[in-house]
C-alpha cells in the first residue's frame, strides 16, 4: 500500500479547479486512494469531499492507495501536487 506526503504548493491552496484534477486523475486508475489533511480524509474521487479537506497552500497531504495500480496512481498525484495542479 502506497502512502506519501504531498505539499500543496499553488497559492490558492487545494481549490475547486485543484481538486477537480485530482478526481480526473484518480478516474484513470483502478485502485481507490483516500486523501488526508489533518484529522480529515477523503476518497480521491470525490470532488466534494476534497473540498472539504480545507488544504490552504503549504498543507501537507497524505495520500494513501491499495490495489493493481496505486504505485502509479501515488506517482501521478506525486506530480500533480509537485507542479503545482498546472497552475
Amino acid at each position: 500500500m502506497p502512502t506519501i506526503l504531498c505539499k500543496v504548493i499553488n497559492k490558492k491552496g487545494m481549490h475547486a479547479r485543484a481538486a477537480a484534477k485530482i478526481v480526473s486523475e484518480v478516474r484513470n486508475y483502478q485502485s481507490p486512494v483516500t486523501l488526508t489533511h489533518r484529522e480529515r480524509s477523503a476518497p480521491g474521487n470525490s470532488l466534494v469531499k476534497l473540498l472539504t479537506l480545507n488544504a490552504p497552500e503549504g498543507s501537507v497531504i497524505k495520500i494513501d492507495s491499495t490495489g493493481p495500480d496505486a504505485e502509479q496512481l501515488t506517482q501521478a498525484l506525486e506530480l500533480l501536487f509537485s507542479t503545482g495542479f498546472g497552475e
